[in-house]
């Protein structure tokens, strides 16, 4: 038996823990104990390892059989999960899933950088969605189960969430099933900062979106609920931008033939959702 064997917990072993709602498991200390404070990836946890170190190991104790599935955005996080997934020497398929209000630097940043990752359309017909179900809220905000978390069923996903992202995130653990789907995640930067992701794809030299050096610090959708640089994004993203603004007067125009509008017009709607009240 190899040091590494002796270590880290069997892929079954993790698995009869996770069925049993018991996640206090050594993945998670693998994961947790050394980021009681700050540190950098280079800097030493109280076992000797690295952040990057912890991360390789969190990857190659939770491989699973059938290989990972792999959540490419083609955002930084993204970039930094798959840079430690080829460290690891870990199989995984990775994917992106295909949204329609992504900028497009980031499908082109995709289409040359990531050749690999396979384009899942999950969001087909979206913009009728948004005519019928209305616009994603911040507190409704529908279009991620059909746009961003489609796909892996059955599978373990490796995801780029970090616990200092949002406050949903912060309670995230860095190996745990779904609580209402057959999926498992693994979050190997769960306690990473923006800094340490950005000093490994440094370090290592890696390519990423022409949009971070525009001053972007997260890529995601265009006018995302949750974007407070409104006018930013419908200044940059003029395309989208319109497709939403279009999308107020559809919407308008099916709830005043119902007679249940609470705006008069889409103009009105679009006013309102662009002030982020």
């Amino acid at each position: 038996m190899t040091k590494r064997e002796r270590t880290l917990p069997t892929y079954n072993h993790i698995m009869e823990k996770c069925n049993d709602r018991s996640l206090d498991t050594r993945v998670n200390q693998l994961a947790n104990r050394k980021n009681r404070i700050v540190m950098g990836i280079t800097q030493l946890n109280f076992e000797g390892k690295n952040k990057v170190e912890v991360a390789i190991d969190l990857l190659r104790a939770c491989e699973p059989p059938d290989d990972y599935y792999g959540a490419d955005s083609g955002g930084k996080d993204s970039i930094a999960i798959r840079l430690l997934s080829r460290l690891a020497r870990v199989r995984v398929d990775w994917h992106y899933c295909v949204s329609p209000i992504d900028p497009p630097e980031v499908h082109q940043f995709l289409r040359q950088y990531h050749p690999d990752t396979q384009w899942d359309y999950h969001a087909r017909g979206f913009w009728k969605l948004v005519h019928k179900k209305g616009l994603p809220l911040r507190q409704a905000r529908w279009c991620c189960e059909v746009i961003k978390e489609a796909g892996g069923l059955g599978r373990t996903i490796i995801v780029g969430n970090r616990r200092l992202e949002s406050a949903n995130r912060s309670k995230q653990k860095c190996f745990e099933k779904h609580s209402k789907v057959d999926k498992i995640f693994l979050r190997p930067i769960i306690d990473w900062t923006e800094g340490e992701v950005w000093e490994l794809i440094r370090k290592h030299n890696e390519p990423y979106c022409t949009l971070y050096d525009e001053g972007f610090k997260r890529l995601g959708c265009v006018l995302c609920p949750f974007v407070r640089d409104v006018k930013r994004e419908i200044e940059r993203f003029p395309k989208i931008a319109r497709l939403w603004r279009l999308s107020c007067d559809h919407i308008m125009k099916r709830r005043l033939a119902k007679g249940n509008a609470t705006f008069k017009d889409g103009q009105e709607l679009w006013d309102w959702w662009i002030s982020r009240k």
